[in-house]
């Protein structure tokens, strides 16, 4: 797969920007008004949602409210999408996504697979201003502006519509060198977000193993940040390859286990239309599944999308709602 990026190292497009007043230009806002809104950008987020993950943290995301959401809407039109990214690099750009991030990998011998412990509250302030400062080399009081409005109680906001390109450049210092080391001896090395991905084609030593898991958790440590070791995975073609949930075994793709839960969800949704006690947002639920299917497997996902739509021309809802595709059903 080619992308259209040549270099394997992040780039600025745009002009430095050196004096506060040029900051406000730029964004096509008022310095008065950027000057007021940074030091209570803090105070501008709402918890837009808390969930409860596998290991027992809690996972919260953040929405900026119109204030400072419209100086990030600047933020990342106005400076952020002047910059071009690396093949490597897949999450939130345009272009790429979790599928593109797979299909870095396909038809592996050996994936190695990392994940950033807590990656968006641990990028702290001081990162963020560096990124501002030396990748974007912008001056120091701009800087400062940039980090108040782009952080929260001194951390990436995960949710804020500025977070994901800052995060793409968190390690804009030294991931490219590792990168290229890894791509010289023919190692794929990929980042979606704070899923790190490395594999190659052919097997490789048990040392060389060690020491590429190593090289990984130094670029980690070096930025301030750690594994989470309890998501570490080592894989190879003898077993199940799964790359940001997709298996790369062959083909990036839904495990054969996932796809014969989206099969049964259809059936289940049949026998359940055929005695009209389909719950609202039913059918959309599992249609949606297999849209998502259907990206992998096509030929797969055909049937069942034609077997779902006779549900929607026959079916009826128990309890419909705006949401639902299908009509109420009949008072018995």
């Amino acid at each position: 797969m080619s992308l259209s990026t040549s270099s394997n190292s992040p780039f600025y497009k745009g002009t430095p920007i050196r004096q506060r007043t040029s900051l406000a230009a730029a964004l096509g806002s008022t310095l008065h008004r950027i000057e007021y809104v940074a030091p209570r950008a803090n105070k501008l987020y709402r918890l837009a949602h808390a969930e409860l993950k596998s290991d027992g943290t809690i996972r919260q995301t953040f929405d900026a409210k119109p204030l400072l959401k419209d100086l990030h809407r600047r933020i990342k039109t106005e400076i952020l999408d002047r910059v071009t990214f690396p093949d490597y690099l897949t999450g939130s750009l345009k272009g790429r996504d979790y599928k593109s991030n797979a299909e870095l990998h396909e038809g592996a011998a050996i994936v190695i697979a990392e994940d950033i412990e807590n990656f968006f509250p641990n990028t702290t302030s001081d990162k963020v201003f560096d990124i501002w400062r030396h990748f974007f080399r912008f001056s120091e009081p701009v800087a400062q502006l940039l980090t108040s409005l782009t952080t929260k109680d001194g951390a990436l906001p995960q949710g804020a519509i500025t977070s994901p390109q800052l995060a793409n450049l968190v390690f804009w210092r030294d991931e490219p060198l590792l990168q290229a080391k890894l791509a010289a001896d023919d190692i794929t090395y990929s980042r979606f977000v704070d899923d790190v991905t490395v594999s190659s084609v052919v097997p490789i030593p048990a040392e060389n193993k060690t020491e590429l898991v190593g090289a990984i958790y130094g670029l980690l440590r070096r930025n301030g940040l750690q594994p989470k070791r309890v998501k570490h995975e080592l894989k190879t073609r003898r077993e199940r390859m799964a790359v940001t949930k997709l298996t790369v075994n062959d083909k990036a793709g839904l495990s054969a286990k996932e796809r014969s839960r989206i099969r049964a969800a259809v059936h289940r949704l049949e026998l359940k239309g055929a005695q009209q006690l389909l719950e609202a947002g039913e059918l959309a639920s599992v249609l949606g599944k297999v849209h998502h299917m259907a990206r992998f497997h096509p030929g797969e996902a055909r049937p069942l999308k034609a077997r779902l739509l006779k549900i929607s021309a026959h079916g009826c809802a128990a309890t419909p709602s705006e949401q639902s595709p299908l009509p109420p059903c009949s008072e018995p």
